[in-house]
């Protein structure tokens, strides 16, 4: 059998739980959430990236246990952590969380949520808002196994919350610490995160003063010294980098220009999940510059790669149909230069704005260029104009069934990769199919299905959909590795 490794459309396992001890449990997933056990029942800190997820991670509970849940614990404001909170509060859980936590995920929602959407998260409603809250520090029991609740420092938030759990010799951190891929320093559109101060290295050193055993990480596998020796570095490496060439006046472009150029291979090394090393830069650039406006980062450049006015010129002067730029655009896709390919088609969606297809078939090479990179975050500037496109295709024809295809399509992916609920992907394939679509494209409808089903866990659904797929088209290779699995 292929594994997932090998397979990207292979059925999926949504978080691993690891024991820590034989009280303390790491729900391990693309967010992490712990678990601890008392005599009298149990607490769940951090409650997954949407609701869906969180019912998975019930469900890892209850293999545990069924001691009921006492409490759910909030790290921070961020919807990651908090979106599975609704879940919790219904089996019973008091939701806990500081006060300025609870604070910001009203007041700091907007602007957080502004930047997830434009990454192409779909978020739902808001996460349901802590009950029970604390200023600095407070103490929770279990039965026989107390929780110490505190605030050690600034980190990739204001508000980060640390967990001791004393008879465990277990700290749970939140994104004060991360491991395994390349940090989250905070979002560049808030002034948090990785400051010039050092905030957040102090605090990882106040963490450390309790001598914990085992550190649980708000991303990634379970933190040691070497783990935690490593961010540090990283940190450093950045505060130190980007400080010397703000004072040296270069501007953002310049200075994002000559750090990537002569980024350390330590640093290329480390694979992407949620952070790059770009994220980091602007961050720290962020944290440095005077601003009328605190708060807002007014440059994100975006990851979509782009080609010169002149060559663009030289490639579209002559071309008068759709057709002949799509043709060209697939011609120079296939040379490895997606950024002249993707211009050409942005530039037959000005030519031919009331033309449904060209907004499509635009969208379409964003997707499979989507694929050329491994954050998250940076797939999401891709996603997000993938989208804009294909709404402006059903603004133009509300029935067109290509735009109804890869949006659902797209949709579908994204909730199979985050594990999120993919009704809404769902919808718009049969949508598609209501249109009329044939050959290909029908096989591609079908597929989606079958990894809608496959999200949800009903394996039988999922095969009958990919042999319909097949069925319709054999050489369909999604399909076939999707039916392989």
């Amino acid at each position: 059998m292929i594994t997932m490794q090998e397979n990207p459309f292979a059925p999926r396992q949504y978080g691993e739980l690891i024991k820590v001890t034989d009280r303390v449990y790491l729900f391990r997933n693309i967010v992490n959430s712990s678990i601890i056990l008392g005599d009298n029942g149990v607490a769940v800190i951090d409650t997954q990236v949407n609701q869906m997820m969180g019912k998975r991670l019930l469900k890892a509970v209850r293999s545990i246990t069924g001691k009921p849940i006492l409490y759910a614990i909030n790290t921070h404001y961020h919807w990651d952590h908090t979106n599975g909170n609704i879940i919790f509060r219904e089996e019973g859980a008091t939701v806990v969380a500081r006060e300025m936590t609870k604070d910001f995920m009203v007041n700091r929602a907007p602007r957080q949520e502004d930047f997830l959407r434009s990454r192409g998260f779909t978020l739902g409603d808001p996460p349901f808002l802590p009950q029970q809250t604390f200023a600095h520090e407070t103490e929770l029991d279990l039965g026989n196994q107390p929780l110490h609740l505190v605030h050690l420092g600034k980190a990739e938030t204001d508000d980060a919350t640390a967990i001791r759990i004393p008879a465990e010799g277990c700290i749970v951190s939140g994104d004060t610490v991360m491991t395994g891929s390349f940090p989250i320093f905070g979002q560049p559109v808030m002034n948090e995160g990785l400051m010039a101060n050092h905030d957040w290295i102090n605090t990882i050193q106040e963490l450390r003063t309790y001598n914990p055993e085992h550190v649980l990480p708000g991303h990634g596998p379970l933190a040691h010294d070497a783990e935690i020796d490593l961010l540090i570095k990283i940190e450093s490496y950045f505060l130190t980098e980007v400080r010397k060439r703000v004072e040296q006046g270069m501007s953002l472009a310049e200075l994002l220009s000559d750090m990537e150029a002569n980024m350390p291979k330590w640093i290329r090394d480390i694979s992407e999940v949620w952070g790059t090393p770009r994220y980091a830069i602007l961050r720290v650039y962020r944290g440095l510059i005077d601003d009328p406006e605190p708060g807002w980062q007014h440059f994100k450049p975006s990851a979509i790669p782009s080609a010169d006015a002149n060559v663009l010129c030289q490639r579209t002067q002559e071309l008068t149909e759709f057709v002949s730029y799509k043709e060209t655009a697939d011609e120079v896709a296939e040379g490895d230069d997606l950024g002249l390919a993707i211009t050409i088609l942005k530039a037959a969606t000005d030519k031919f704005s009331n033309l449904p297809e060209a907004w499509t078939e635009y969208a379409n090479l964003l997707t499979q260029a989507s694929r050329t990179v491994s954050s998250v975050l940076e797939k999401g500037d891709y996603f997000f104009e993938a989208k804009n496109a294909l709404n402006t295709a059903l603004e133009i024809d509300a029935d067109f069934a290509p735009a109804h295809l890869l949006l659902g399509s797209n949709y579908i992916f994204s909730a199979f990769r985050n594990g999120d609920d993919p009704t809404s992907g769902m919808e718009s394939i049969y949508k598609a199919l209501v249109g009329g679509i044939e050959g290909t494209e029908l096989a591609q409808a079908y597929f989606s299905i079958g990894l809608a089903h496959r999200t949800n866990g009903d394996e039988k659904l999922a095969r009958e959909a990919f042999a319909q797929a097949i069925a319709v088209d054999p050489s369909f290779m999604p399909a076939q590795l999707a039916n392989m699995a």
